[in-house]
């Protein structure tokens, strides 16, 4: 099979698309970004191509290949200023996609329901974590609060009142890029770092941006990058988080944000590392994007490739299943 994905923008679709292309190469599945050019659209005469409402490419209307493309809610109920415009439903439209896909849950159909009834299926492929990068390492966990992001207007309407209060209490290794108060963040971390970073924190706050707290769409992938690092999640709060991740540690307000966070800095490192392992599980077992591709082949036709996502996602599953969760084991579940 021979994929192509858009080319890679700027935001968090290039970090989501990225971790796509690991999951097609782990699984042994020909995927490359495409340029947007006719001849190299048939250099490699693709059998699926997934493109973005928001970041167009001229897709062939001649074509051999299966088409999903992302967009945003367009539904019977509304999430104004997130609801897809009416330009990007005209564009997709002539696309002529096989299916669409967003960053929600199945129960979260009412806000695409409108796709399903004026062009085609809709897949709900909300972000996930990549098992292929984010995993145990390093030098354990020195570190007591780590956070990696950005802050810039939208996102600091919650930034500001959960996240900063606890980068003043409590002692936290910060970095991150736009618009951070004087002292909070180091600055950016290179890409590579991330990973080994993450894996060195106990505990990662992890906040969403204010329509996804309202209504549960969009979750930002962090949460999951960070629990597959071995770090426990506090989370903003975030409606139906727990769909997700049964096991999730999510505060009610800026309070109780805070106090989770020393409740479990103070906690036995056996008591808060089981409850990590926990969240751990409930990631690798249906929450890395070997499940989101899975879900999306199987919407399109590619049966035998989902199944290949599965095995594959599996495997990595029984790789992980090493290390600090021998050490712990099932009986701290």
């Amino acid at each position: 099979m021979k994929v192509l994905i858009t080319h890679r923008p700027g935001g968090a679709w290039a970090y989501i698309t990225d971790g796509w292309l690991n999951a097609f190469k782990a699984a042994n599945i020909q995927c490359e970004r495409w340029d947007g050019k006719p001849e190299s659209w048939s250099a490699l005469n693709p059998d699926l191509y997934i493109g973005c409402s928001g970041h167009r490419q001229p897709i062939p209307t001649q074509r051999r290949a299966k088409v999903a493309i992302h967009v945003n809610p367009y539904g019977s109920a509304s999430i104004p200023g997130i609801d897809e415009s009416k330009d990007a439903i005209a564009w997709t439209k002539t696309q002529r996609p096989d299916a669409v896909f967003g960053y929600g849950h199945a129960s979260d159909i009412s806000y695409w329901d409108k796709w399903v009834k004026e062009l085609c299926p809709w897949v709900p492929m909300p972000t996930a974590g990549d098992s292929t990068i984010f995993g145990l390492r390093g030098p354990g966990q020195d570190i007591d609060v780590g956070y990696v992001g950005g802050r810039w207007a939208y996102k600091a309407k919650n930034i500001d009142v959960y996240l900063l209060p606890v980068f003043r209490t409590i002692k936290s290794v910060v970095y991150g890029w736009g618009g951070w108060p004087a002292g909070v963040s180091q600055g950016p971390i290179d890409e590579p770092k991330v990973p080994e970073f993450l894996s060195r924190c106990k505990i990662c706050p992890c906040i969403a941006e204010p329509h996804t707290t309202q209504y549960g769409i969009d979750v930002p992938e962090r949460v999951f990058k960070v629990i597959l690092s071995g770090a426990l999640a506090i989370h903003d709060p975030v409606r139906g988080l727990e769909r997700y991740i049964p096991s999730i540690q999510m505060a009610k307000d800026p309070m109780d944000f805070l106090s989770l966070i020393g409740k479990w800095l103070a906690a036995s490192e056996a008591e808060r590392q089981a409850v990590a392992f926990r969240q751990r599980r409930e990631v690798l077992d249906a929450h890395t994007y070997f499940h989101r591709l899975a879900g999306l082949l199987q919407q399109v036709g590619f049966k035998s490739e989902a199944d290949k996502m599965l095995y594959t996602a599996d495997c990595f599953r029984t790789m992980c299943a090493t290390g600090w969760e021998t050490k712990w084991g099932e009986n701290h579940v």
